[in-house]
């Protein structure tokens, strides 16, 4: 209020309000004559604009455009025009302490203004404004960039467009970085971030007006990367006029930008060429030591981390000048720098992982950038894996390759946190799968130094420091997990993610993998090969509750080795504990975390899938029983399938593999598998599911073979599946295509005189042939009944046709029934007269061998019938359902005959019921007669072996009395010889 009564002094005595004063001086900027008037009545507008905004734009602004349109002669005037100008429009703008009219309408306010300043009723205002950036006066070309910048951020996208239609816009913007005052080209700096965000003809024209190297000449003025914020700003420019634009990116490169690179990632700006070009040679094998001392800043960590960003940009994957670019790189030697400053244990974590991020973007997918990194190598003494006295040693040259992978799954140095390492643990993985990736040759040679570690346990850990090659530095993490803490499961999990790369889709390194074996034979250990000892491992881990990554990634491992690999999996299926762990675990009920039972039961149905070697231990026929009884095909398929929709996996497959990580993140605790096992998952789930769906001996060709797997996304027939081998023409079996029932099914009647001569040799093993017959013809006659309900209707005539033939077959197989049936009374009647002559030893002895081999037989057969009773009714309930879906689709019109079909198939359901019984009952007369064997058998052993020992006993008693005659005897010597021999028990008795 003082201000007022000033003014209210001059101008008079009466009290004007704060309105009443804006209004008169907005009226004298706009008629006043003398430029002084003028200057004075908007040099206290701009006063007052910081306390009452709106009152001033209402009442003054299309006076103050009126103003900068019209004098812009008059430097002090304009200068005043423009800040308040910028007063109005800018966000915020009002201090001190008269802030009762600043509210949260603030930012309305200043938007209403601004949109003012764009209105076409005052003018081309912003045309006016660009030049005045060509002004030479310092404050006048200073407010201007503060104006420009005000009205970018309330209408930047009008700004842009208005500047691109201004002749000379974006050149007199770009003219603001040779600005020779810091704070007009600081400012130019950050308006031509702001657009250049997100227009790219706006960057097209910034990068022709050579700000390129405008801005690189600034980072070098400036202290190159080590410089301040204003480095940042220029880097940050940079990377906006190259995200995202080809046309940017192209001309970067053909002006030599590319090899401006390298001096972008030298950390100490003193450096000279010769000092660039030892940074160089440390890369590739000579000692430096110039960076030790280099203290890194945070704005220094800043920085650096663009430049990073800037350099992935130019090489990501899918743009068509990647291979360009990293051709570029190359050429120009970016890679040692980069791998100094990956190495270098001073430098922030998040700085080393960009850099290793770097490497791998550059390597991957080009095979000539990969030749050359294998080839590099590097003197150091692993550093980050040892203590002080390790690091000490002695160095000697080791691949490039080794080091990262000691980066990935060495220990973590003591001084660097936990989480911060981490994010070093999965760039270096990034870059040994870039190195290795699409490049069977890099996995071949990492596969061929896979070497069994001389020791486990705490040794094998202790010497992790130690130079070890790429391979063996790998299985000797896998195998000493349990000596170590609770963050190195990340480093098995690591370990698992790079030995599933080098075994992905490449037969001869997992033939490679197969030839190690673990165990010390000198120290009396069995060896034991390491496929079946990850197994062992991943076993102890769950067994004792130890981290479930570790036991995942070892599981996930062994899928990736066995995929289409059936030597692996007949080494598998040699350790029997192996199927027994995964079956315990794929139908434990509780106490099991549900992705390791998922990961248990894909690792089971490809062990089942890929079980097709000749020399396998165990075949798919012995397997069969176990997936479909024991497991459970349904309960196998639900695991699996609550593993694929498990949040844990889609995080996973969301991911790049190896980056499970950014910049500036952690440890990622939703993280539990890598990208190498998804992308295996994702590819082979269908065939997968396929697979264990069919039996042991059916072939894909299977006519059936799209509705088992349950609709299979591009199934077209008959085919085969990826991820699915093709079983041989031994293990193919052909499926009945007739409906009709074949006359050779039927069993041919029974010869009851050779029945009787069979009798007296062994009745009752006749007895178990004939019934194992009867249920492999019952076993034929439900295949065809099932391969009747799936063909299509037949014509009236044939249905009459295969009805006769049902019958006759129904009474043939009556007939049957009644023949076994005297049989089995004949044969009773036998072993009842044979059980009579108890004293007939030799008979017995041959009845109880008889009965011995019966009852193997009976057991082994028990469990096969088991076995086809459950495959039958599975059969016969999907041919009710095949039956079902054609009586829907109305492929059968005729209801006569469909009634008559119904009728056959509950008559031969009826038929199979029967036989059914026939068969318990048999059985259980088996059992009888096999008992009354044993028992008779028992009776004559007990009497044998009764008068055995009663002789026994009379020879006891005789050699008893001969021992104590010759007793006495040689009492009586003895004392016939002096000796005072006391007298016993028995000479008592006698005296």
């Amino acid at each position: 209020m003082d201000f007022f009564k000033r003014y209210n002094a001059i101008g008079g005595s009466h009290q004007q309000s704060p309105s009443e004063t804006i209004q008169r001086l907005a009226v004298t900027v706009e008629t006043a004559t003398l430029p002084e008037d003028k200057r004075a009545a908007v040099q206290t507008l701009k006063g007052l604009s910081r306390d009452y905004k709106q009152e001033v734009g209402d009442a003054s602004l299309a006076a103050l455009l009126k103003a900068l349109r019209e004098d812009s002669d008059d430097r002090d005037l304009l200068k005043n025009v423009l800040e308040t100008l910028t007063n109005l429009c800018a966000r915020d703008q009002a201090q001190g302490g008269s802030r009762e009219n600043v509210g949260a309408n603030d930012g309305a306010v200043s938007a209403r203004f601004s949109q003012a300043v764009f209105d076409e009723e005052h003018g081309d205002v912003i045309s006016t404004l660009l030049e005045l950036l060509g002004d030479s006066d310092f404050y006048i070309r200073y407010d201007t960039v503060q104006l420009l910048g005000a009205l970018h951020v309330q209408l930047g996208e009008e700004l842009q467009r208005r500047t691109l239609v201004s002749p000379m816009g974006v050149g007199r913007l770009v003219d603001l970085l040779t600005d020779q005052r810091d704070i007009i080209r600081n400012e130019g700096i950050q308006l031509l971030i702001a657009m250049t965000e997100s227009n790219a003809d706006i960057q097209k024209i910034v990068a022709f007006e050579n700000a390129f190297d405008h801005l690189l000449a600034i980072v070098d003025e400036e202290g190159g990367v080590r410089g301040n914020i204003v480095v940042q700003d220029c880097l940050q420019l940079l990377h906006n006029l190259l995200n995202y634009n080809v046309s940017n990116q192209n001309f970067f490169r053909e002006a030599s930008g590319i090899q401006r690179l390298p001096n972008l990632l030298i950390t100490d700006p003193s450096q000279t060429a010769a000092g660039r070009s030892g940074a160089a040679a440390a890369a590739y094998g000579a000692d430096n030591d110039d960076d030790d001392d280099i203290e890194w800043t945070a704005q220094h960590a800043r920085n650096m981390l663009v430049v990073l960003d800037i350099i992935r940009m130019l090489i990501q994957p899918g743009n068509t000048n990647t291979a360009s670019n990293q051709t570029a790189m190359q050429q120009c030697g970016l890679i040692p720098p980069l791998l100094q400053l990956a190495l270098a244990q001073e430098a922030p974590s998040s700085v080393r992982s960009q850099a290793l991020y770097a490497i791998g973007d550059i390597i991957r997918s080009h095979a000539a950038n990969q030749n050359l990194f294998q080839r590099i190598l590097i003197t150091a003494t692993a550093e980050d894996d040892d203590d002080a006295a390790a690091a000490a040693a002695k160095a000697i040259p080791e691949p490039a390759i080794v080091i990262v992978i000691r980066l990935s799954v060495g220990k973590r140095p003591a001084g660097v946190p936990v989480n911060e390492y981490y994010i070093v643990r999965a760039a270096a993985a990034y870059l040994v799968q870039a190195y290795s990736g699409g490049n069977p040759d890099a996995q071949l040679a990492l596969a061929a130094t896979l070497m069994p570690p001389e020791s486990t346990g705490a040794a094998a850990a202790a010497a992790l420091g130690d130079h070890q090659s790429a391979g063996s530095l790998i299985v000797s993490v896998l195998l000493s997990w349990r000596e170590a803490g609770g963050e190195d499961a990340w480093r098995i999990w690591y370990a698992s993610l790079l030995l599933s790369t080098i075994l992905c889709d490449h037969t001869e390194c997992k033939q490679q993998a197969l030839r190690i074996s673990v165990g010390d034979e000198a120290k009396g250990e069995e060896p034991l090969p390491l496929l079946n000892e990850l197994v062992s491992q991943a076993r102890q881990a769950v067994q004792g509750g130890a981290d479930s990554r570790i036991a995942i990634s070892l599981l996930t491992l062994v899928c990736v080795w066995l995929v289409n690999f059936p030597k692996g999996v007949a080494a598998f299926l040699d350790e029997s504990s192996n199927v027994s762990f995964l079956v315990e675990h794929i139908s434990g009920s509780s106490g099991i975390s549900a992705l390791v039972q998922g990961v248990a039961a894909f690792l089971f149905g490809l062990v089942y899938q890929f079980d097709v070697d000749p020399d396998t231990p165990m075949t798919r026929e012995a397997l069969y029983p176990i997936l479909s009884k024991r497991v459970g095909t349904d309960q196998l398929l639900v695991r699996v399938q609550r593993l694929r929709d498990a949040k844990e996996f889609q995080y996973a497959v969301g991911l790049s593999a190896g980056t499970h990580s950014n910049a500036y993140g952690g440890i990622p605790v939703e993280v539990y598998f890598d990208g190498v096992f998804t992308d295996l998952f994702k590819r082979h789930y269908e065939g997968f599911r396929a697979a264990v769906r069919l039996g042991p001996n059916d072939a894909l060709a299977n006519p059936s073979y799209a509705y088992l797997q349950g609709g299979m996304a591009g199934y077209a027939g008959a085919g085969s599946v990826p991820g699915t081998p093709t079983l041989g023409p031994t293990t193919t079996a052909s499926r009945a295509a007739s409906p009709a029932v074949p006359a050779a099914a039927v069993p041919p009647a029974l010869d009851a005189s050779g029945l009787a001569a069979a009798e007296a040799a062994a009745p009752t093993g006749e007895l178990e042939a004939k019934l194992a017959e009867q249920a492999e013809q019952i076993e034929t006659l439900r295949r065809e009944l099932e391969a009747a309900r799936l063909a299509p209707p037949a014509a009236p005539s044939e249905g009459a046709e295969q009805l006769e033939q049902e019958r006759a077959q129904r009474s043939r197989a009556e007939a049957e029934r009644d023949a076994l049936t005297g049989e089995v009374e004949r044969l009773r009647g036998a072993l009842a007269e044979h059980q009579t002559q108890g004293s007939d030893g030799a008979r017995v002895a041959e009845l109880e061998a008889q009965i011995e081999g019966l009852r193997s037989e009976a057991t082994e057969k028990e469990a096969g019938w088991e076995a086809q009773r459950d495959e039958l009714q599975r059969r016969l309930a999907a041919a009710e359902k095949q039956a079902v879906k054609a009586a829907a689709a109305g492929r059968n019109s005729n209801k006569k005959k469909d009634q008559e079909q119904t009728a056959a198939l509950e008559s031969l359901k009826e038929d199979v019921r029967a036989r059914d019984e026939q068969i318990s009952k048999l059985t259980q007369q088996v059992a009888e007669l096999t008992a009354m064997s044993e028992q008779a058998a028992s009776v004559d052993a007990l009497k044998t072996r009764i008068a055995g020992l009663e002789k026994e006993q009379e020879d006891l008693l005789v050699y008893l009395a001969d021992q104590d005659q010759q007793a006495k005897e040689y009492r009586s010597l003895l004392r016939k010889h002096g000796e005072d021999i006391p007298p016993s028990d028995d000479e008592g008795d006698e005296e």
